[in-house]
């Protein structure tokens, strides 16, 4: 094992801090479910008191990959990185080939079907909105579940649709290392052509721009189109906006400022907006009764809005969200933020 990464093993003081953010140990409540109880499992594997087995195996799995851990870890230990590696290590075969571009592109393809299958009439749009002119080169990111959930992006100006490859992350979080960096490289060459990559997934947005070697100027987030803009909202909404795990606080700030001065709009933060849907990728096929739990937690706050309409940036968060409604009965939509802001709402003033 890596000097480095038996190093921060090690490091773990485990003051259980990490149990008070981590959304898989508030659905199960178990020590093995929370990042200092992984800790100590691999610290048995270090020690040789354990073996890699099974158990240690699910146990890693039982992760949303959200990185709250590491902001709550007094020693900033990236548990997600960790475990990435412990996963590369110990991988099996059988584990490389189900965690393969190949495999992926068909449990990508089966998340459009389902889709379809679950919401068969689309999205249907009010009213849309010209686009203006820029000299810059803008390409959209379009990343791999957008593409299955949610695939009609929009800004306020014309832009390229650019083929990027996935993010990587899929990848990554599975140990999948070499095929994260070979992504990653191949991106990094295309972004060379564009003066501008625009993103409207927020994890696709983080993962990029933590690349090593990327040049962060060129990678923006849609929302910054809308900044210092007067709008005006073509009918009124009472909105409330769900956070995704990988949206930088401040961008979450960034988007509350530009939905509070929206003309006919009344915007409500929602109550924990930044706790967890429970999807975080693909795990909820995998672990469905801890997703259920953290879903339908966070569709009861949604709901305790009175909204009308809950916004997101994230397409597997969508998906919660619109997972969690329809059991209730509720009459509220989920919708993509850039979908609402290209389709409901207009740019009266730059």
């Amino acid at each position: 094992m890596d000097k480095e990464l038996v190093k921060n093993i090690v490091n773990c003081s485990r003051c259980g801090l990490c149990m008070d953010v981590c959304p898989v140990y508030k659905a199960k409540k178990t020590e093995t479910s929370v990042s200092r109880g992984k800790f100590l499992q691999l610290l048995g594997l270090i020690k040789k008191h354990l073996k890699f087995d099974k158990k240690i195996k699910y146990n890693l799995d039982l992760c949303l990959n959200c990185k709250k851990c590491k902001t709550a870890c007094p020693s900033n230990i990236d548990a997600v990185k960790i475990f990435a590696e412990i996963k590369k290590e110990f991988n099996s075969p059988l584990d490389n080939f189900l965690n393969s571009s190949i495999i992926f592109k068909v449990k990508m393809f089966c998340l459009w079907a389902l889709y379809k299958v679950k919401y068969p009439l689309g999205r249907r749009y009010y009213k849309k909105i010209k686009m203006g002119e820029t000299p810059l080169k803008i390409a959209h990111f379009n990343g791999c579940a957008t593409k299955s959930i949610n695939n009609k992006f929009e800004i306020p100006f014309k832009f390229k649709k650019e083929k990027f490859d996935c993010c990587g992350l899929p990848f990554f979080v599975k140990g999948r290392l070499d095929v994260y960096e070979k992504y990653k490289k191949r991106n990094l060459k295309k972004f060379e052509n564009f003066d501008k990559i625009v993103f409207d997934c927020a994890t696709c947005y983080d993962t990029v721009l933590n690349y090593e070697g990327v040049n962060k100027e060129k990678i923006v987030y849609f929302t910054d189109f809308y900044k210092n803009k007067k709008l005006r909202a073509i009918k009124p909404f009472k909105l409330t906006f769900h956070k995704p795990c990988h949206l930088d606080m401040n961008k979450f700030l960034e988007i509350e400022e530009i939905l509070s001065h929206i003309e006919n709009i009344s915007y409500e933060r929602l109550n924990k907006f930044d706790d967890c849907c429970g999807f975080g990728g693909d795990f909820f096929t995998r672990h469905i009764k801890t997703a259920t739990i953290l879903s339908k937690e966070k569709i009861q706050n949604v709901l305790k809005t009175n909204s009308d309409t809950v916004l997101t940036t994230c397409p597997t968060c969508l998906w919660s969200l619109k997972y969690g409604i329809k059991p209730e009965g509720a009459k509220i939509k989920a919708f993509d933020l850039a979908d609402f802001l290209h389709n409901f709402v207009e740019i009266i003033e730059d």
